[in-house]
């Protein structure tokens, strides 16, 4: 009886259930997610920034191994403790996954920061950690660094890898290390078609399209696209999801030219204008070294030594070309054509401009009567010297493979730049201190300080430069960047050396102008009067040459040991000096009827004077006759 009332009972507690459920909504199962494997692709994943710090990273770890295992100490325990070192090396991006491997001791760990989990060889070795176990066993023949191919992996958190890797060591106390890191997301290819659900709804010669892990479990990956550069949509130039192009259909983009949106194609507007800038830059280079050539015989252009000064035009024009060369659009091309261009460019302009210092400080050193002063030809052979060792330097740069392509499209060694700036500075520097030392020197059209303010701007220039490099803001990536430093620098050094030449030849045009519209007596007289006769032209300039020859006197005097002091006074006979009887030794040695003649005006001329009245006393002359004129 007590049975047949709990069946009854159990009978109605499903009829109230089934009663209470809404009608219409069978029960659904919930959804399993889709199964993952490893996905291989085939293409090279993008390298990191730092590919060189990477590979010096997994090498030296991969060397501390080994020194474990020749130690004998070698243990899971102290090959995990390495690998959670390994990962927190100071790299952009950090390894997201440490793997270290010795096969004669039977030893493989793999360790995962995110989230924290230590997999032993032994104990796991499933399908999804395949790839991290070939990876590092791929760098165990190889003396080199390896870098894998891209996988993606549903271990943990999915998303895609990659890795590099490394063996050092010999005979049984070889060992292996491999650093792996996260890949946000890959550009689509075929062989994540079946992965997307077929081919992307993208035009594949006018849009970009990227994979990425998908945020549910419900799809093993997802993708947007959006329009390559150069062309633009309707619908905007951002990212596209794969949700919105199902129900827009495929995504084609339209290139940018006549009729296109001036907000979408505005980033390709700014490119454009920022090589035209720097290609005006070049030719204006170009146009102001025609007109040097032309003006080369012009008394502004040839004291600054016109063949310096088309060194100068010739560096200038380079560092433009090297902001120019930011659009080459392979990323090693890139990188080699900017350093070259720059660097040779900044030691031709500036090298030139250090020089032209060091010639102001060596004509205003010298005290001999025939002053030393360098040529043209021996500041061109220095100039040339300079530039043959920027050109080995940036040799050795290209060599050493420094520059790859990579994510950013930047030079991928940063330790270069580092160098090469020290260079450019200590160069500036030197340019300076001579500059310094010629402070008290008089030099026409003030050149002394033009050119060290050009130097002065320079340094605040490149010191800004690799403080915002070593900071991170990676300038050498940025066309903007590079444009804004061309022109700063090129143009504050054709300012400072062209401008105070140009200011003197147009003063000089003005008071050519000034002297053309005055007449011939305003020199003479008051406006109206008549014109001077050639009586008053002749006393003119005959008071005008009496002058120029007290001057001369007096400089001859100044500060001549040869002379005495006191006026008619004799001198020591180790420092007696006469012009009349050096004259008249000069003449003796003529032949002919010319001596007699020159030494008859001599003593005409010198019978009227006393010793007091001698050029050389200290007083001079004590009058001007007529004949002295």
């Amino acid at each position: 009886m007590g049975a047949r009332w709990a069946r009854c009972a159990a009978l109605a507690l499903a009829w109230c259930a089934c009663a209470a459920a809404p009608a219409g909504s069978p029960s659904a199962p919930p959804s399993a997610p889709v199964p993952c494997d490893p996905l291989m692709l085939k293409k090279t994943p993008p390298l990191p920034p730092n590919v060189r710090e990477y590979e010096a990273a997994v090498a030296q770890t991969a060397r501390a191994l080994s020194e474990l295992v020749e130690q004998g100490a070698a243990d899971e325990a102290r090959a995990a403790a390495l690998a959670r070192a390994a990962s927190r090396t100071p790299l952009r991006p950090p390894p997201a996954a440490v793997a270290l491997g010795a096969p004669q001791l039977h030893l493989g760990i793999l360790f995962i920061t995110e989230p924290q989990t230590l997999i032993v060889f032994q104990q796991n070795n499933s399908a999804s950690l395949q790839q991290f176990w070939r990876t590092l066993a791929s760098a165990w023949n190889a003396s080199m660094v390896l870098w894998s191919n891209t996988w993606y992996s549903c271990e943990g958190t999915a998303g895609w890898w990659g890795g590099t890797a490394a063996a050092r060591g010999a005979g049984s106390y070889r060992a292996a290390a491999a650093l792996f890191r996260r890949i946000p997301a890959l550009p689509c290819e075929e062989a994540m078609y079946d992965w997307l659900g077929g081919k992307p709804l993208c035009d594949p010669m006018t849009t970009e399209c990227e994979a990425f892990p998908p945020e549910s479990k419900n799809r093993r990956l997802e993708y947007h696209c959006k329009c390559s550069s150069g062309h633009w949509h309707a619908g905007g130039g951002g990212w596209i999801s794969r949700t919105t192009l199902s129900q827009r259909g495929q995504l084609n983009c339209t290139p940018c030219g006549l009729g296109s949106n001036p907000a979408a194609c505005l980033a390709d507007a700014y490119r454009a204008s920022l090589l035209a800038a720097n290609l005006a830059g070049m030719l204006l280079c170009i146009i102001i070294g025609f007109i040097i050539f032309k003006k080369r015989k012009c008394k502004a252009v040839a004291m600054g030594m016109w063949t310096v000064l088309e060194v100068v035009l010739l560096g200038a024009m380079l560092m433009y070309a090297s902001a120019a060369s930011q659009y080459i659009s392979v990323a090693r091309w890139r990188c080699v054509a900017g350093a070259w261009l720059r660097e040779l460019g900044f030691v031709a302009c500036y090298g030139s401009v250090v020089l032209r210092l060091w010639v102001l400080l060596a004509e205003f050193r010298t005290r001999k009567a025939h002053r030393w002063t360098p040529r043209d030809s021996e500041v061109l052979r220095i100039v040339a010297a300079m530039v043959l060792g920027a050109a080995c330097y940036l040799s050795a740069f290209t060599a050493t493979t420094a520059c790859e392509a990579d994510v950013s499209g930047g030079c991928a060694r940063a330790a270069w730049h580092h160098v090469t700036a020290a260079a450019e500075l200590l160069l500036l520097f030197a340019g300076l201190q001579i500059a310094y030392a010629a402070r008290n020197a008089n030099v026409p059209f003030q050149e002394r300080g033009w050119l060290a303010t050009a130097i002065w701007a320079e340094g605040l220039c490149g010191t800004a430069w690799r403080a915002a490099a070593v900071a991170g803001a990676a300038p050498e990536r940025s066309a903007l960047a590079a444009a804004a430093r061309a022109h700063l620098s090129s143009g504050i050094a054709l300012a400072c050396v062209l401008a105070p030449r140009l200011w003197h030849g147009y003063r000089t045009r003005s008071l050519a102008q000034e002297v053309s519209r005055r007449g011939p007596a305003e020199g003479f007289g008051a406006e109206g009067e008549e014109e001077p006769t050639s009586e008053e032209v002749r006393a003119e300039l005959k008071r005008l040459y009496v002058q120029l020859e007290i001057l001369r006197n007096q400089t001859l005097r100044r500060d001549n040991p040869h002379i005495s002091k006191r006026r008619g006074g004799r001198k020591p006979p180790h420092r007696r000096f006469s012009l009349q009887a050096l004259q008249a030794r000069r003449g003796g040695k003529n032949k002919g009827g010319g001596s007699a003649s020159v030494m008859e005006a001599s003593e005409a001329g010198d019978a009227s004077r006393t010793p007091e009245d001698s050029v050389c006393s200290a007083e001079g002359p004590s009058h001007y006759t007529d004949g002295d004129s």
